[in-house]
């Protein structure tokens, strides 16, 4: 039985802006989506950078910027290390929507938020997963097991179960809710 659980908004809550939410299970503290705006504004991410040395996992969701935009520059420039998990699509599919985003911007301005070697190093150290893998946590977070599930949102995007003895907890954000 989990003696402590606290689920606290970094970013998202009420609101339509990018998705990050922190989640403390016991002493562990994953990073539920690193999302960020197209503003690509740094003073943004000041709620993250209080945290991001502190994070024990990041679970991605969807392969676009409102879910992992931030992923990229927290990595390299924030101080997170942790290991971080998605699907393979999330992982392919945003490394190249990061790609695309830069492009964009270096075509507009001068633009040395992040770099595509920064893109490159980040999506590198991402474990994929399969949909309906158990994948136990290893380290800090050993006794944690996260399965990712079909959001039928986006190709590849994914609900998140995270399950701690018989404690379960379901991410899922931006989901299909229409049987096709």
């Amino acid at each position: 039985m989990t003696s402590y659980i606290k689920f606290t908004p970094i970013s998202g809550s009420k609101s339509e802006g990018p998705l990050c939410y922190l989640l403390e299970i016991d002493e562990v503290k994953i990073l539920l989506d690193c999302g960020w705006s197209d503003s690509f504004d740094v003073d943004n991410l000041s709620n993250l950078k209080k945290v991001s040395k502190q994070i024990d996992a990041v679970l991605l969701s969807h392969s676009d910027l409102g879910h992992l935009g931030a992923y990229p520059y927290a990595r390299n420039h924030l101080g997170m290390t942790c290991p971080v998990y998605s699907t393979v699509p999330v992982v392919n599919m945003g490394k190249m929507c990061m790609y695309d985003l830069y492009q964009s911007r270096t075509n507009e301005l001068e633009f040395k938020t992040f770099t595509l070697e920064d893109v490159d190093n980040a999506f590198d150290k991402i474990t994929p997963l399969r949909y309906s893998q158990p994948f136990s946590l290893p380290g800090k977070c050993q006794g944690i097991t996260i399965t990712a599930y079909a959001a039928a949102h986006t190709v590849g995007g994914t609900i998140w179960k995270i399950k701690q003895d018989t404690d379960e907890i379901v991410y899922a954000v931006d989901f299909n809710h229409r049987k096709e």
